[in-house]
């Protein structure tokens, strides 16, 4: 029988300010100059037993490099939610150890008249455990 992970076995890795440029937004104007986008992201992982050891944890600068590359590798996004959504699916299914994921994203442009601010949208999931 598999043990079974205890939330006070868990922590939050916070992963802040990872900086992608991409073509982002529903407006023509966005799709066509794109913009740098802004990635808070946070991870839940066990944290017991690790013997000091990297292979016995999630190594988050795996996760940091993927999400950077997939990135990179899209044409163009219209919508953050579309791409908070892609981004969970990615790390629940390539990251095996991580148990929850949070993720900011901010907008820096948003083509409104007289707007100088940021939009950021915040999703969060807890993953189904696989093999318990």
């Amino acid at each position: 029988m598999a043990s079974v992970q205890k939330n006070n076995e868990l922590c939050w890795i916070h992963i802040r300010d990872v900086y992608t440029f991409l073509y982002l937004g529903a407006n023509p104007h966005e799709q066509k100059v794109g913009q740098n986008l802004k990635i808070d992201l946070s991870v839940q992982v066990p944290y017991r037993n690790t013997q000091d050891s990297l292979e016995n944890v999630v190594d988050y600068s795996k996760i940091i490099e993927r999400v950077q590359g997939y990135i990179q590798g899209l044409g163009r996004v219209s919508l953050l939610e579309y791409l908070a959504e892609e981004l969970l699916n990615l790390i629940e299914n390539e990251f095996q150890g991580v148990r929850a994921a949070r993720i900011v994203l901010y907008k820096a442009f948003v083509p409104l008249s007289h707007f100088t601010g940021s939009v950021a949208i915040e999703v969060e999931r807890e993953f189904a455990k696989k093999g318990t």
